[in-house]
């Protein structure tokens, strides 16, 4: 009966892993800056520094 409880924990454990990790990457995707990607952060195309 114990050996099911640990696999009932790990389980769990793995699901909320992967959630947290895929949470994590699309808080990073949406608050990196775009520009950042060009080589110059902070300046986009309007600004007048390219």
């Amino acid at each position: 009966m114990e050996i099911s409880v640990w696999i009932q924990y790990l389980i769990i454990s793995v699901l909320l892993f992967f959630a947290v990790f895929y949470l994590y990457r699309i808080l990073k995707k949406n608050f990196t800056p775009k520009n950042a990607k060009d080589g110059k952060p902070g300046c986009d195309s309007g600004c007048g520094c390219s």
